[in-house]
């Protein structure tokens, strides 16, 4: 087969077709294929680049993540290169420090993050104890604030034109739908509420899901003809089992995560990537039903997970898998080199056959991952990558 381009190999890979090597995701999603920002000064410093705290370029503030650079996308043979918006014109991210040391801020929604270690998490639930009333009232950030896309149709062309990168782009509130209630109504509240207050469910869901079609709107009509995959995210499992009854999502969750899937691929020419980690097989069927064209990552540690095999053999014809190379919690941080290569073999023998897959690590590599493993994970990718046919 002839050498295609990362482009063609990414949509090729996600039609189901066999390509010239498997497709590689390294970055390219900012907030979930990419590493904390301590790993990724260990890898840079470990490989002889110069990159200290104020250089390694934050992506997405919660996680840490980083935005990595073109030597590390192309050392490693990575096929896809992230676009990333603003927030609105009338917020600006400012950092509090409490007096036990503890940064935090609030974010555009009104939301209180706090960090408890290496990342932020939603401490400040603003609509906690709310009625249907309350969340009408609530001071929604406006979606389509032009702020929000300021020099990003110039960034994406420039890409598109001098580049054959896949452009992907995560979607808002962390590409989440019903995650985000959780942050505004606090996560026990949240699935408490699900059975006994629905309707508060119901009404928060109607303006998480207004914001997204106001913002996919505004951004696919900037960038929609330069952009091949965008990316929701929402987790269902835990690391044992399901978060919920899986009819307690078809009949609550899933209508919205199928409105905004719908209205994006009515608005451009894209695949549409679902982030959901945990013990999620049973959901896959509903993925598919929705219009999902790739599950990320792929937990394989999680309960139901770890047979990829099987997961290729079920699914594999209807749904792609982006991820599911590597245990990040065992075998990427505690594993040899060698054991990591195999690993890595081993998921890509699952999974290869027919297309369908994208190599990438399972969510971002974390601080505790030596950068020896780092260098042997992203070497086995493209080793296994190129094999595979």
């Amino acid at each position: 087969m002839s050498e295609l381009t990362s482009r063609e190999r990414i949509i090729k890979a996600l039609e189901h077709q066999e390509t010239d090597r498997i497709p590689i995701d390294i970055g390219g999603i900012y907030n979930l294929t990419t590493l904390h920002r301590d790993a990724y000064i260990n890898l840079m410093d470990y490989l002889g680049y110069d990159c200290d705290e104020d250089e390694a370029e934050i992506a997405y503030f919660n996680s840490q993540s980083v935005l990595i650079d073109e030597e590390i996308r192309q050392r490693f043979k990575s096929d896809c290169y992230p676009l990333y918006t603003s927030g609105p014109g009338d917020w600006e991210l400012e950092i509090h420090e409490d007096e036990d040391g503890r940064k935090w801020y609030k974010d555009e929604f009104g939301i209180k993050w706090q960090t408890s270690g290496l990342y932020y998490d939603p401490v400040g639930n603003p609509l906690k104890d709310c009625t249907v009333e309350d969340i009408e009232n609530y001071p929604w950030p406006d979606p389509k604030d032009p702020s929000r896309i300021a020099g990003l149709k110039k960034e994406a062309k420039r890409i598109y034109e001098e580049t054959d990168y896949c452009l992907v782009l995560s979607g808002p509130l962390g590409g989440g739908i019903y995650v985000p209630c959780t942050w505004f109504i606090g996560y026990q509240e949240f699935f408490m509420k699900l059975v006994m207050e629905p309707e508060i469910v119901e009404a928060l869901l109607e303006k998480i899901v207004d914001f997204h079609l106001g913002w996919w709107e505004m951004v696919l009509e900037e960038i929609g003809e330069y952009l091949q995959v965008v990316v929701l995210s929402d987790d269902l499992g835990t690391q044992e089992a399901p978060l919920m009854r899986p009819s307690m999502y078809r009949e609550q969750i899933k209508p919205a995560q199928e409105k905004v899937v719908s209205f994006i691929k009515s608005k451009a020419d894209v695949k549409v990537v679902y982030h959901c980690d945990g013990a999620v097989s049973e959901f896959i069927p509903d993925m598919i039903d929705i219009g999902f064209d790739a599950l990320n990552p792929v937990q394989v540690s999680a309960e139901g997970m770890g047979d990829t095999a099987r997961l290729k053999e079920e699914f594999g014809d209807e749904i792609s898998f982006w991820g599911a190379t590597c245990d990040s919690q065992n075998t990427l941080s505690k594993g040899t080199p060698e054991e990591i290569r195999q690993e890595v073999k081993q998921r890509v023998n699952d999974l290869a056959a027919g297309g369908g897959l994208v190599l990438a690590s399972i969510h971002n590599i974390q601080k505790d991952v030596p950068p020896e493993n780092i260098v042997a994970f992203y070497d086995a990718l493209y080793e296994s990558a190129c094999d595979a046919y």
